[in-house]
């Protein structure tokens, strides 16, 4: 299931607004920016109240017009993503709006919020709780100036290929002469009165180690699963675009390929142990939301003969838990400037939906999904390797381990029957709450939707 068509059976809530149709485009501002000053969610053009998928004619064009009316009718400038969702053999429109940390945004001269179902006006309270928040959000450690950082110390190539970058993808219009790296860096909020920000440096300076010691990358490659000795071992540093580059392909270039053998031909098929998407992904996510500001921390990438663990100083917003990043979830960017120059670049996808595609991925290529760990000290993704036939570790009741010992591979059983042979003394919700777990633990593959939906055991073993 697609993230559009999670959003429509999910149905309008405070994360979630459905329009008919673009004509008021003022009106899909204001859900826009009530979103931006409510922690983030999506705008679904071409879709009723009623969940019902209407499409909308000349979906592309309607969204780069709908980009450039929110461009420039919401302040301050928004880091937001319009984009088409096929869905029903139609499209559809979709704003993904991450929370924004510059509140309030304002749109035709009002400050709006989600409430429940409706997006209506702040009160007066509620504009100054969202005054307070803007004031603590400038002091994040990107937004703060760096004063030794000067021009001539700024990756000018850099700079060019994300202004070139961002005018060609449509994904926002930024103003001046691209060798005017000071009007650039403005525009994307990294300079101001003489001076450039942290971000700035993290996004553009030649080497922001020397300024910074904690931005490093430090890379290592395991001769065994069980770590020990090494037999390559790097330290990153530079433009963050190009610390990107540099880390995907130290993974890749160090995992082993994959020998596929079929059938249908003659000769072997050699694969990448990791989809290329899945580890520029958790490499982007690291990146953008580390914790810049502990000197003590940074990412730490391992590679191992069948994992990949990326490790990174971050924490997920208030409230979250790994789990949640494995659903459907708005973004809540820790460093939304150095995020925007990432999704500017096109190194970014879409906002929001990268662990969701991540996962998608996985399960397309037939690779055990990627595992998330959150503790005091930060965030750790496992990455499992194209040959890995180890699901992550989950704990499983009897139920769901009487039905994994009767299913062979490729056996094939649908909600009724394991409600009926191994589930019989559980509700029809908890039976249902137990096929879902062993699909999120890439134990057993779903197929269809509704009534006719199955599931068939894969050849994954449980950890």
């Amino acid at each position: 299931m697609t993230l559009v068509e999670r959003l429509i059976e999910k149905g309008e809530g405070p994360t979630i607004e459905f329009v008919r149709s673009p004509e008021d485009l003022g009106q899909v501002a204001a859900h826009v920016v009530a979103m931006l000053n409510s922690g983030g969610g999506y705008v679904v053009l071409g879709v009723d109240e009623e969940g019902r998928v209407l499409g909308i004619p000349d979906a592309g064009k309607v969204a780069e017009g709908v980009q450039a009316f929110l461009v420039d009718r919401i302040s301050p400038k928004a880091f937001l993503d319009v984009g088409v969702d096929p869905v029903e053999d139609l499209e559809v429109v979709i704003v993904d709006v991450p929370g924004g940390k510059d509140t309030p945004f304002v749109t035709d001269g009002s400050v709006l919020l989600r409430r429940g179902t409706s997006t209506v006006v702040a009160t007066g309270d509620e504009l100054h709780a969202l005054l307070q928040g803007r004031v603590a959000g400038v002091e994040r450690w990107e937004r703060r100036s760096a004063p030794t950082l000067t021009e001539e110390d700024l990756d000018r190539e850099e700079i060019g290929l994300a202004v070139q970058s961002a005018r060609e993808l449509g994904r926002a219009s930024i103003p001046g002469d691209a060798e005017d790296a000071y009007a650039v860096l403005a525009a994307l909020g990294m300079a101001s009165r003489g001076q450039f920000t942290n971000a700035a440096d993290v996004c553009f300076g030649r080497n922001p180690a020397i300024r910074h010691p904690q931005v490093r990358v430090r890379a290592f490659a395991y001769r065994s699963d069980r770590g020990g000795d090494f037999v390559d071992q790097r330290t990153l540093s530079g433009p963050v675009a190009q610390v990107l580059e540099e880390s995907s392909s130290f993974v890749l270039d160090r995992a082993p390929i994959t020998a596929e053998f079929r059938e249908d031909r003659l000769h072997r098929r050699d694969r990448a142990a990791y989809p290329l998407y899945v580890v520029r992904e958790g490499l982007v996510n690291a990146l953008a939301h580390r914790d810049y500001a502990s000197f003590s921390g940074g990412v730490t990438i391992e590679v191992y003969p069948a994992r990949v663990e990326i490790w990174n100083t971050g924490r997920l917003p208030e409230g979250w838990d790994a789990r949640r990043l494995r659903t459907t979830h708005p973004s809540l960017p820790s460093n939304p400037d150095i995020a925007h120059v990432l999704y500017l670049r096109g190194l970014m996808e879409r906002i929001g939906r990268g662990t969701l595609k991540m996962i998608q991925t996985c399960r397309e290529e037939g690779i055990p999904t990627p595992k998330w760990e959150v503790d005091a000290d930060g965030v750790k993704l496992t990455l499992f390797s194209r040959a890995s036939r180890l699901a992550p570790e989950v704990a499983l009741n009897d139920r769901q381990r009487s039905l994994l010992t009767a299913l062979e591979p490729g056996a094939i059983v649908t909600f009724g029957e394991y409600h009926k042979r191994f589930a019989r003394v559980v509700s029809e919700r908890q039976a249902r709450r137990d096929l879902s777990g062993l699909v999120e633990a890439d134990l057993l593959r779903q197929e269809g939707r509704g009534p006719s939906t199955r599931y068939i055991r894969n050849d994954r073993e449980h950890g």
